[in-house]
């Protein structure tokens, strides 16, 4: 209804009000005032998500992002491949890169990352684990550093690097002010 229809709610011989939409809100080519015709498509033949009636947008993508051959903006399909079947590494789906026609790129990574040695560029194994056999954190499997230490700084014996432990003793039970529990108790 048009602006006016509030106050006269007036209709012409066809049918329409004064800012020419009809008692449902269109106008005489079906669209609302927002644009949208009765199935909520604009003139271009697009919802107000941007859609067509095909479910592609302006740019001819679906909205996961594919346009109609299944295709991203990067030319790869859901499966991450090319229109030639290549990932954006270079590989095929069975694992062979494209330039060197082997399981090993150029440099020497194969399609999930790994060199001959089970490294990747970082330097780590599937596991997450370096050649030395400690993560990106620097522990290892067990959780203790190169140095035997945990990540609260205290060794399989309980003991920090200064030989403390977590009440502040040493293994023949003095604190670093060389008193035993017994002597601090009495301070």
């Amino acid at each position: 209804m048009g602006l006016f229809d509030k106050f006269s709610k007036t209709f012409d011989k066809f049918g329409y009000d004064m800012d020419g939409y009809d008692k449902d809100g269109y106008d005489k080519k079906g669209f609302d005032k927002k644009g949208y015709n009765e199935d909520g498509y604009d003139k271009k033949e697009y919802n107000k998500n941007r859609y067509n009636k095909e479910g592609y947008n302006e740019d001819g993508y679906d909205n996961k992002g594919y346009n109609k051959n299944g295709f991203n903006k990067n030319g790869y399909d859901n499966k991450g491949y090319d229109k030639n079947g290549y990932d954006s590494n270079g590989f095929s789906f069975n694992g062979i890169h494209i330039d060197t026609r082997i399981n090993f790129d150029k440099e020497g990574y194969n399609k999930k990352g790994y060199n001959e040695d089970g490294y990747n560029k970082n330097g780590f194994n599937k596991n997450g684990y370096d050649n030395k056999g400690y993560n990106k954190n620097g522990f290892n499997k067990n959780g203790y550093d190169e140095n035997g230490h945990n990540e609260d700084g205290y060794n399989r014996l309980g003991y920090d690097h200064l030989g403390y432990n977590r009440d502040g003793y040493n293994e023949d039970g003095y604190n670093k002010f060389g008193k035993n529990k017994i002597e601090v108790k009495d301070d």
